[in-house]
């Protein structure tokens, strides 16, 4: 009997095990089947076959695979935003390995080259084109640097846009506040952030609604609400950073009071009075409030007083603090103030705007919200999908000359894009790869659509829709100025002979604010392309830049060349590589030849000649 019950509940519990793995196994592979973060569920040949599928639904035959020489110098302008140098070019070519061009990008990605690329690349898109607050080559350089060391160590997307649009303080100590500085006013920074991060045009519905979303006037100011307590103190000079500091301190215990009354009212309007106004009274949940008369009279004589938005404590400290520093260096504080709420006109009328996410819900108006913060999170989390897919877009184009949907910045719901298909695919794996931007680049280069050679043929010479080949892209003002630089020889592994890093800067700087004032429009639009004007042809030929990068002077790659090698054939071979990325062919030889010779005056010429050619100035 004892036995028998022991060999029952032996049986039972072997079966309480059983489920219990059961239940263990089915609960791992629903995890493994619903896990989002961090794994890549999208590889190259899967994004080539939604490509070909497009392909033969448009009857269009792709190009030829691209040679080792066209997808070498593609892949350094795209990655390190810069064409590759001789020994680069000569050391792919003579590599037989069948895995160098994915060894080749894997190498690239992981330079430094390419976080420093990133950095500039989104320093023009933030900040070059603002007409109102340049940037000057110090801070551009401090700023550039904090990204590029942030690109580099592959920080989530989602993170640099949450930065971007939070930063607060002084940009010497956080460099990514200069972008919530250069705006002048709410309504400008609510634009742009929508524009760069979802590739929504919101500022048409400024003045009235949008003619082509549904998106209101009162959507617009909804969303700039979120940056109308944002708060610019620019420190130029020292004389004027003192005066500053000094009325500070002087009105510290007043501000201080203030600050204290404000964040006990928690109902703050635009001129800080403790009183609801017209808007806040319709609102459902003060129907049953009635104003309190005995205080308005009180109210309007704050209101005559109160001229400034009042600024949290920590914002006082770090101005009290800056100042006692020794050596003073031009700076500028972000903050944003406790209190403040912005206004417009409909009709002649005046309302007050409180904070309301575009399609999404109003917040509370509440003084002392981190009204910026509240803006970061619902894009980066709650409207994560549309920020992915605005960076995928922006992404593709990048590479391919072209996105899905163009112009990128203006991605309407109307608009599915030319493969909405594999668009969707690759936001999704975006956002499951956690916001991997090299993940990304990876994935896009590793695939034969990239890798596609810029010669037509019959049936894609007039594709630019389904990216059947790659097409002529004008270099943009960092690849132009970074490969002039690189190609002159001065610039090796990222120093150069007898002038020091930041005097180097200093020069890169200078070059490529020549060339973006030169591409930019009149209505400063982005400069992304050298698209072929007088002024800028103008530029290439007679600028003193190329001069001196095609001179023969000690430390310019014609004057090694000539040093290194008295062989003629030998001396144009380095220069076509080191210049434009292939051999001279034969024909283009011999013509030197009978030019150059021993004559080294002629290899200067070359140079000068290939620096600006087509082939030299685009990327192919």
């Amino acid at each position: 009997m004892i036995a028998l019950k022991k060999s029952t509940e032996f049986s039972t519990n072997r079966q309480v095990i059983a489920v219990y793995l059961l239940f263990i196994v089915f609960i791992t592979l629903l995890l493994v089947m619903t896990s989002t973060g961090g794994e890549s569920r999208l590889n190259s040949k899967e994004i080539d076959a939604l490509i070909e599928k497009a392909w033969d639904e448009k009857g269009l035959k792709p190009s030829d695979a691209a040679s080792d020489e066209e997808f070498l110098r593609r892949l350094y302008l795209d990655v390190t935003g810069r064409t590759p140098n001789a020994d680069e070019v000569k050391s792919f070519l003579e590599d037989g390995s069948s895995s160098k061009r994915k060894n080749k990008i894997d190498e690239l990605l992981a330079s430094e080259e390419y976080g420093r690329y990133m950095a500039d690349m989104w320093m023009q898109v933030l900040f070059s084109y603002d007409g109102k607050r340049k940037v000057q080559a110090p801070v551009y350089s401090m700023v550039k640097k904090e990204f590029a060391e942030d690109f580099n160590g592959n920080r989530p997307y989602t993170e640099f846009v949450s930065n971007l649009i939070t930063a607060q303080g002084f940009v010497s100590s956080n460099p990514y506040a200069l972008y919530m500085g250069r705006f002048e006013n709410p309504e400008d920074a609510a634009g742009n952030v929508m524009k760069v991060f979802t590739g929504k045009q919101i500022q048409c519905a400024q003045c009235h609604k949008h003619p082509y979303e549904k998106i209101t006037q009162e959507d617009f100011y909804g969303v700039a609400s979120f940056f109308s307590r944002r708060q610019i103190l620019p420190l130029l000079q020292k004389n004027q950073a003192q005066k500053i500091t000094q009325a500070v301190i002087k009105m510290e215990k007043q501000i201080t009071r203030a600050r204290e009354n404000e964040m006990e009212t928690k109902e703050a309007d635009v001129n800080g009075t403790q009183e609801m106004n017209a808007d806040m009274e319709k609102m459902d949940e003060h129907k049953n409030v009635k104003k309190n008369k005995k205080k308005e009279n009180k109210s309007n004589n704050k209101e005559k007083k109160r001229k400034f938005n009042i600024p949290p404590q920590w914002a006082v400290d770090s101005l009290k603090q800056r100042m006692q520093d020794s050596a003073f260096k031009p700076d500028l504080l972000v903050w944003d103030a406790v209190n403040g709420q912005l206004t417009y006109e409909v009709k002649g009328e005046k309302k007050t705007a409180y904070p309301k996410f575009l399609g999404g819900a109003s917040i509370s108006s509440d003084a002392g919200i981190e009204r910026r913060k509240l803006m970061a999170e619902n894009l980066t989390v709650t409207e994560s999908r549309r920020l992915a897919k605005a960076f995928v877009n922006r992404t593709w184009k990048h590479f391919f000359g072209y996105g899905f949907i163009n112009p990128v910045d203006d991605m309407t719901d109307s608009d599915p894009g030319s493969n909405p298909g594999l668009l969707e695919k690759l936001t999704d794996e975006f956002i499951n790869s956690n916001f991997d931007i090299k993940n990304l680049y990876r994935l896009i280069t590793n695939t034969k659509v990239y890798q596609l050679s810029s010669t037509p043929n019959s049936s894609n010479k007039d594709d630019h829709e389904f990216f059947s080949r790659a097409v002529l892209r004008p270099m943009d003002p960092v690849q132009l100025s970074n490969s002039l630089i690189w190609t002159s020889g001065y610039f090796e592994q990222g120093k150069m002979k007898d002038k020091s890093q930041e005097e180097l800067e200093k020069i890169r700087f200078r070059i490529l604010q020549l060339f973006v004032y030169t591409f930019e429009d009149d209505e400063m639009n982005e400069a992304e392309d050298f698209s072929g004007t007088i002024t800028q042809a103008l530029l290439m030929m007679n600028s003193d830049v190329i001069e001196k990068i095609s001179e023969k002077k000690p430390g310019n790659f014609v004057s090694k060349v000539l040093k290194k090698t008295s062989d003629p054939e030998e001396r144009l071979n380095l220069i076509y590589l080191n210049t434009i990325g292939r051999y001279p062919s034969e024909s283009e030889i011999e013509t030197a030849l009978k030019n150059a010779g021993s004559d080294e005056n002629m290899y200067e010429d070359i140079q000068w000649a290939l620096l600006n050619s087509s082939e030299f100035v685009f990327n192919h």
